[in-house]
């Protein structure tokens, strides 16, 4: 076990899960929140009352997706259409599924991917804008 604090930790990662959640709520949807560290394990899955059943799913696989590629699952699509064989080997190698679906944001310190936040269950745009808000409350 290493003395070292985490990258992010717990207390840390509820606060970006509460700060995306409450952004959802403002804009009256019902979604998931993932967040997970830089190795796309979960630290924190939430789902609001009234999310869909499989939102807490498709959450990790955005934060997990952003985490692994240190960046937003939205700027994704351009790699997928460009070279379909690297994102499906990419997949491969990957915990979870590598999705280029809109909601997936890294979480960074001092310039460094830390984890990231992802968020299903609303439009994309919502998605995008509510896991922002998460990731703005590192």
């Amino acid at each position: 076990m290493s003395d070292l604090a985490p990258d992010l930790d717990l207390s840390a990662a509820e606060a970006v899960a509460q700060a995306a959640l409450a952004a959802a709520r403002a804009a009256g949807v019902r979604v998931s929140v993932a967040v997970v560290d830089a190795r796309g394990a979960d630290l924190v899955v939430l789902r609001d009352d009234g999310a869909s059943w499989f939102t807490p799913g498709v959450a990790r696989a955005k934060a997990g997706t952003a985490a692994a590629m240190a960046a937003p699952t939205a700027a994704l699509g351009d790699l997928r259409t460009a070279y379909p064989e690297l994102a499906d080997l990419v997949d491969d190698q990957l915990p979870h599924r590598f999705t280029t679906l809109p909601g997936g944001v890294p979480l960074t310190r001092d310039g460094r991917t830390v984890g990231a936040v992802g968020v299903s269950g609303a439009h994309p745009d919502q998605d995008v804008a509510c896991a922002e808000a998460g990731a703005a409350a590192l």
